[in-house]
């Protein structure tokens, strides 16, 4: 985590379970709508789940007084969860959601398969994992803000 810090790639910030909560929510409601668009729009569907998973992450962070800067982005958050919750359900599976959520958003980047009912229904379900992890290990009340 501090290798993040010193590349810049987190920045503190004060630590605000407001906002860790508003980031839960926020992805709830990714969820219920990936859930409605699934039949009419598989890609953008799969785009709202996908969003909803490193937004639980990116709530644990926040409750610990952390932020991934535009330096860090997606990589930043997936290398948090692993460094402290390696082993945490939904969490260990965002960077497999968001190499396939590139090739949905960037089709021009590789071959671009259609997103099928399959991966939709997978999409959902990891981030539901995050978001219960998520939820779990901000309720628990053992996360504490970052020292330093």
């Amino acid at each position: 985590m501090q290798a993040l810090l010193d590349e810049r790639r987190l920045q503190r910030v004060v630590a605000d379970a407001e906002a860790a909560s508003r980031l839960l929510q926020a992805a709830e409601r990714h969820l219920a709508a990936s859930s409605m668009a699934a039949e009419v729009d598989r890609d953008g569907a799969y785009g709202l789940a996908y969003d909803a998973a490193p937004k639980s992450a990116v709530a644990l962070l926040a409750r610990q007084g952390l932020r991934p800067t535009a330096r860090g982005g997606h990589h930043a958050v997936v290398r948090a969860m692993e460094a402290q919750f390696p082993h945490v359900e939904g969490l260990s599976s965002m960077d497999r959601l968001h190499r396939r959520r590139n090739e949905v958003e960037y089709p021009d980047r590789q071959a671009h398969d259609e997103v099928d009912t399959a991966e939709i229904r997978d999409v959902i379900a990891v981030a539901e994992r995050c978001l219960a992890s998520a939820r779990r290990l901000l309720g628990g009340g053992g996360l504490e803000p970052f020292p330093g």
